[in-house]
């Protein structure tokens, strides 16, 4: 082989490295950075209500605390995060799971921090409380994680992998 073939050949194979080290970035960065934009199909057996103007939005709202709880009966929770869901209700009926498990009430497939069954929020005699189903990266209310049921407040906000819902 000629000196000016080998050259060629290295260059090559120096190109497809490259392109090797790219793609397994780009993978990586997509694993990081957590689901794309997209609508997760949400079960019939949820009630879902249009987004409500009095549901302020999260840059109306101060950034260090969460929202002091009002009192008063909890009926819905509204999606804050992500941003492709803001604003949906949901209204809490008996018992609503959430998860990543296709027989989950809310499912989120697309959540890689969501548990196959991560939590559940279920009434109490007439209390709305919510409680973790031993997930592996937990459940927050106003960003403490919780480690038993624990009765929700208007206001409260919860967070379940990256999505983050309101009490109201």
């Amino acid at each position: 082989m000629t000196d000016s073939l080998l050259n060629i050949l290295k260059y090559a194979l120096l190109a497809l490295l490259y392109l090797f080290f790219a793609r397994v970035l780009w993978a990586v960065w997509s694993e990081v950075s957590g689901p794309r934009p997209g609508k997760a199909p949400v079960p019939a057996s949820t009630h879902v209500v249009a987004p409500t103007p009095h549901a302020a939005p999260v840059s109306q709202r101060s950034a260090g605390k969460p929202p002091k709880g009002k009192r008063g009966s909890v009926a819905r929770l509204i999606v804050l995060e992500p941003k492709v869901r803001k604003g949906t209700a949901i209204r809490l009926a008996n018992e609503i799971t959430f998860g990543r498990a296709a027989g989950c009430t809310i499912s989120v497939p697309d959540d890689t921090f969501v548990s196959q069954v991560h939590a559940r929020v279920f009434n109490e005699n007439g209390n709305i409380m919510i409680e973790d189903l031993g997930s592996t990266n937990g459940t927050y209310v106003n960003a403490n994680r919780i480690t038993a049921p624990l009765m929700l407040n208007k206001g409260d906000r919860i967070q379940i992998g990256s999505t983050v819902l309101e009490a109201g």
